[in-house]
């Protein structure tokens, strides 16, 4: 059984993501003895906190996950409509489980687990043992214990009380004075999905005059989930229309933010990036400041990083692996070029909430953010998608390796080249079944080359 990908469970749903895997991840979750963890008594016990993004079939996962942890005889809280950091900052203050039920930007027909110990993404080794006693009770090995009607645990209904923690923390993160001192204009687009429960209101208490684009939480969806420049098109529009100073879109589960500037134009990803590294290192106190990103990050942000004096330490991708090693290693910030951003003061997961309004406080610190952008450093970079069935990913992979058509590649994540005037990156997505090309070079023309060679190398192995 491989359930867990680099973001937790995710698949179609219900065909895979069912309800009934639902209710024994959380009976698994919520008994007392987890004999398959391996760890202390007093580590594994604990409540649940549950939460979900506000997708269809979120409700009978949602209802699954608290049937099984409270049937289990677990204290479940639940959030409802929430943010994935909301989920995660309540999970670290009741030194909990958590599960969130969400896909994140993956389509409507998608679905998934995330799971959380004391609000971190639990660790590999973990979500293989979950793996394994999810497949011994499928099978039939062991059965999950019955309690009596007397020792039921207990459903809190906490989600308010989730959020004005959350708002707190958020409103700590920023110089809320000067903001409410500019009074920005904000157009947000919480994409009818986690962002609708707390954003707006987040940015109206920190001062901004705020615009809310699909800010009812339901499907159908106002655009496609994924924020990327092809699916912004309407954010982009409002900020013009309206004069305002910026946008921000979030995904699914709004651990993501994608800004637009004030003439409607969507930041890249690695300049947001870079940006956010860039005011990362600039206030540091740290000499030679420690910055953790993954195999896809730009040339952009290695030389902000080097400019800065800092350092870059690369990790295979996923956002639990830029948290672990921002904790372990005492790095001043993390992030990937997906919009995902991990800070320090922050709740240690990924937080589309505290990026956005990060932005807001940079616009109103340094002006428009277009300006700014320009100031980073660009080149032309390409991505793409191939398909390619989870079932045959290992394979595919194999038959690039085989043909890779430059000297020692990186094995870290995938398979990555630095080039004289680029690199190049091939992996296999952890989330949707595609192969996933990256490329980058000093010119255009130098990235056509290299995309050119290896696309047609993964297009093969991939059919």
């Amino acid at each position: 059984m491989s359930l867990f990908g680099t973001s937790g469970i995710r698949d179609l749903c219900p065909r895979n993501v069912s309800p009934a895997l639902a209710r024994s991840l959380g009976e698994l979750l919520g008994e007392q003895s987890k004999p398959w963890l391996n760890i202390s008594a007093e580590q594994a016990d604990g409540p649940v906190v549950v939460g979900f993004d506000g997708r269809r079939s979120g409700f009978a996962l949602k209802s699954a996950v608290i049937a099984g942890a409270a049937g289990a005889g677990a204290q479940v809280d639940d959030l409802g409509l929430c943010a994935t950091p909301t989920l995660a900052l309540r999970a670290k203050m009741r030194r909990a489980w958590g599960i969130m039920v969400t896909a994140s930007h993956n389509p409507p027909e998608y679905n998934g687990l995330k799971v959380f110990w004391r609000g971190q993404e639990t660790p590999g080794a973990w979500e293989h043992r979950i793996e394994e006693a999810l497949e011994a009770r499928q099978a039939g090995l062991t059965r999950p214990h019955h309690h009596a009607w007397s020792s039921a645990g207990s459903i809190n209904t906490v989600g308010e009380k989730a959020a004005a923690a959350h708002l707190k923390l958020l409103l700590k993160s920023v110089d809320a004075k000067l903001i409410k001192k500019r009074k920005p204009r904000v157009v947000v687009d919480c994409a009818n999905a986690a962002g609708c429960a707390l954003m707006p209101m987040a940015l109206e208490a920190a001062g901004c005059r705020v615009e809310v684009l699909n800010g009812v939480a339901g499907e159908p969806y106002g655009r496609i989930i994924e924020p990327k420049k092809e699916t912004l098109g309407a954010l982009g529009r409002a900020v013009r229309r309206l004069h305002a100073d910026l946008g921000i879109a979030h995904d699914g589960d709004a651990d993501r933010a994608i800004v637009v500037d004030e003439k409607g134009k969507m930041i890249g990803l690695d300049t947001q990036l870079a940006l956010v590294t860039k005011d990362a290192l600039e206030h540091t106190k740290q000499k030679s400041p420690l910055v953790i990103s993954t195999v896809e990050s730009s040339l952009s942000l290695r030389e902000v990083v080097s400019s800065h004096g800092g350092r870059l330490s690369i990790t295979p991708v996923g956002s639990r692996n830029v948290a672990a090693h921002l904790r372990a290693d005492g790095a001043v910030f993390g992030g990937e070029p997906c919009g995902e951003y991990v800070f320090t003061h922050g709740v240690g997961v990924p937080d589309g909430l505290m990026a956005g309004l990060f932005f807001v406080e940079l616009f109103c610190r340094s002006g428009k953010l277009s300006k700014q952008a320009k100031e980073i450093p660009a080149y032309p970079i390409h991505r793409q998608k191939i398909a390619c069935s989870n079932s045959h990913k290992k394979d595919a992979m194999t038959r690039i390796a085989a043909d890779w058509p430059f000297f020692k590649p990186s094995h870290v994540d995938g398979l990555r080249t630095d080039l004289p005037d680029g690199w190049v990156l091939v992996r296999p997505s952890g989330t949707e079944p595609y192969m996933r090309l990256t490329a980058e070079a000093t010119t255009k023309k130098e990235l056509e080359k290299i995309v050119g060679v290896v696309g047609r190398i993964v297009e093969r192995a991939c059919s």
